[in-house]
């Protein structure tokens, strides 16, 4: 994990952590142990009946250790609970950690790990929470607290990459609650974090272990997030393992992506219309769509119920073709490509087949419009992810590096709204044309200039010289760059020049074009970026088809993946409709239906390391390799 600001209330649990020998310890994936219900005492007894955090702490300042630490734990927490987080951490800040008193302790690690939590300092949280102390008395507890505890631990866990520890915590929690909304919380999100994990390690934990409750879970999220297979092939396979696991928590009360499946294999499309521009300047994009489409339609020949497609020619009136195709009986309809057309798809009155638009309309409908689909490669899906991950990493203040092109514009005032509605602050906003003209701009916003001014005030008052590095701006933690390979290999020296390499970079998949040359892209190192899994997919059945009987499939990689998922979106728009949280994990990302009919990707994170790009699991994987300290 990348360092974070350490706050001097936290001194108190630093010695706590020091005196209890606390390590780097982790949770190993376990099967749910028999709950030891504790005979301790609630922390806080004699002032359970006071709502006011201020009533508790003018009772502590009366009170000794331990009722005194009792007092304002309790008095934390409501502030905690009230969203009052610089009151909580103060209070926190005045107990004694190393001398708390044994039943205190939980909740004292839960409240700590939480504000650390709030403070993006992940890593704080994660040592608080596995320390020894905490860990001993974890199965002591009361089955709620041990609950709250394995929820706090499951979050951290989760937002530190240790997805299989998480889920571990998940599974533990399941054998300790008995409320019916928390046990259906709980296994929603167990089964959202199995989602995370690559197709391939779900797999391999499938076949681990010896018939146990996690070994369950792993199987069923495996044969879920297989959901490009036919709809038959995959309820066949859940057939399987309810019948091999009749025990298991699942088996009755199958995730909802799952249940939906069970319901729409009877509803799928028999006449399938592709609408793409066969002549004019799209001509070219059309057949690269088209050859993604019908890779992936001729790897499931075996599928009795695979539709007939027929193509038609939308370069001149999609509306027209659109209409054509339903009165030729089609009844599902996927494509116009280019915008004008989807805006007219857009305005019409109604939609009597269903389509999926292979673009988005420059505006949405006031009224989302029966029957319409939306999917395409819109920058603007990966700008606001890459802000998501910004916030998730812990930072909250970003600088902005784009260009006057178009896609990149799109792109920074996408990041730019969705940073600032997650609670972040824009920096500022830095716009390059050239190296030079950018060198002196950025200098003169990260106030280099200003700290050389000092310098040189303070050598002419001394009247003597002596060597000084200017010192950037220290309010900076993220630096977001939409823009392409060439102008990434531009930019990211001078952030270093700047003295700015120390700034996380974080960047769209326009800043790779696919081109695996080490010492070209040497100057994009350490810049994270999302792209499409196609590009470091080569195991996919229908890239390696593709790769075979075309000379474009590089150039035209992301037009295929579209195409590709565009196929395998037909089928399973009724089951993403039914499970509104579910994904389909694409060629082109993890694919979930919002409810004005737009598809969402999420796209695969990847990061440059000595001149090539390499894919990650988690982001978290990029920080920990970089383990970089960001507070200059």
């Amino acid at each position: 994990m990348l360092n974070r600001p350490t706050h001097c209330v936290f001194i108190s649990l630093l010695a706590f952590t020091l005196c209890s020998c606390g390590g780097d310890a982790r949770v190993k994936p376990q099967e749910p142990a028999p709950v030891v219900k504790s005979d301790a005492q609630p922390a806080t007894k004699s002032g359970a009946a006071i709502k006011d955090p201020k009533e508790l702490i003018a009772l502590a300042q009366q009170k000794k250790s331990p009722e005194r630490d009792a007092f304002l734990l309790q008095a934390a927490e409501m502030y905690l609970t009230q969203n009052k987080v610089d009151k909580a951490r103060n209070l926190i800040g005045e107990i004694n950690a190393a001398q708390l008193a044994e039943q205190y302790l939980v909740t004292f690690s839960q409240v700590s790990a939480a504000l650390a939590l709030k403070d993006g300092d992940i890593e704080r949280a994660r040592r608080i929470l596995t320390n020894p102390r905490v860990e001993q008395q974890l199965k002591a507890l009361e089955p709620a607290q041990e609950a709250e505890l394995r929820e706090l631990r499951a979050q951290t866990f989760e937002r530190n990459g240790q997805l299989e520890e998480s889920i571990a915590e998940r599974i533990n929690a399941s054998a300790v609650l008995t409320d019916s909304q928390k046990i259906n919380s709980n296994q929603d999100a167990l089964w959202q974090t199995l989602m995370i994990l690559p197709l391939s390690e779900l797999q391999a934990n499938a076949l681990k272990g010896s018939g146990g409750i996690t070994q369950g879970w792993y199987s069923l999220a495996a044969l879920s997030k297989n959901n490009t297979q036919d709809i038959s092939a995959q309820l066949a396979t859940l057939a399987q393992w309810q019948k091999q696991w009749k025990t298991h928590p699942a088996a009755n009360n199958l995730p909802k992506d799952l249940r939906a499946l069970q319901s729409i294999n009877n509803q799928q499309p028999r006449k399938i219309a592709l609408l793409l521009p066969l002549q004019g300047r799209l001509a070219v994009a059309g057949e690269a769509v088209s050859d993604g489409f019908f890779a992936a339609y001729y790897q499931h020949l075996n599928n009795n119920n695979l539709p007939s497609v027929r193509t038609y020619d939308s370069s001149k009136d999609a509306a027209a073709a659109y209409q054509q195709a339903v009165n030729d009986g089609a009844d599902f309809i996927i494509g116009p490509i280019d915008k004008e057309n989807v805006n007219t798809i857009s305005k019409l009155p109604a939609l009597r087949v269903p389509l999926l638009s292979l673009n988005y309309p420059d505006q949405q409908p006031s009224q989302p419009l029966a029957n319409f689909y939306q999917f395409g490669l819109a920058v603007e899906d990966e700008a606001r992810q890459v802000a998501r991950q910004g916030i998730q990493d812990g930072y909250k203040r970003a600088l902005i590096v784009s260009t006057a092109q178009e896609v990149s514009e799109r792109s920074a005032q996408a990041f730019a709204a969705e940073w600032q509605k997650l609670g972040g602050t824009l920096i500022g906003k830095n716009t390059f044309a050239s190296q030079d003209k950018f060198s002196e701009s950025f200098r003169h916003l990260m106030l280099l200039d200003e700290s050389q001014a000092r310098a040189t005030l303070l050598q002419q008052q001394l009247g003597t010289k002596f060597e000084f590095t200017p010192r950037r701006r220290a309010d900076v933690n993220m630096i977001f760059m939409p823009v392409t390979p060439d102008q990434g290999r531009q930019i990211k020296p001078t952030l270093v020049f700047q003295y700015a390499n120390s700034i996380p970079v974080y960047a769209t998949s326009s800043v790779y074009s696919g081109d695996a040359d080490a010492i070209k892209n040497e100057d994009l190192n350490g810049v994270l970026f999302n792209t499409l899994p196609w590009v470091f997919d080569n195991n996919n059945p229908a890239k390696q088809a593709i790769a075979q009987t075309t000379k474009s499939a590089a150039v035209y990689g992301r037009l295929h993946a579209l195409g590709a998922d565009a196929f395998h979106l037909y089928s399973r728009i009724p089951q993403l409709k039914q499970a509104p949280d579910m994904k389909l994990y694409g060629a082109t990302g993890s694919l979930q239906l919002m409810p004005d009919g737009r598809i969402e990707r999420e796209q695969m994170w990847a990061h440059f390391n000595n001149g090539l790009a390499e894919p990650l699991a988690t982001v978290v994987d990029n920080q920990n390799a970089n383990n970089q300290d960001t507070n200059e």
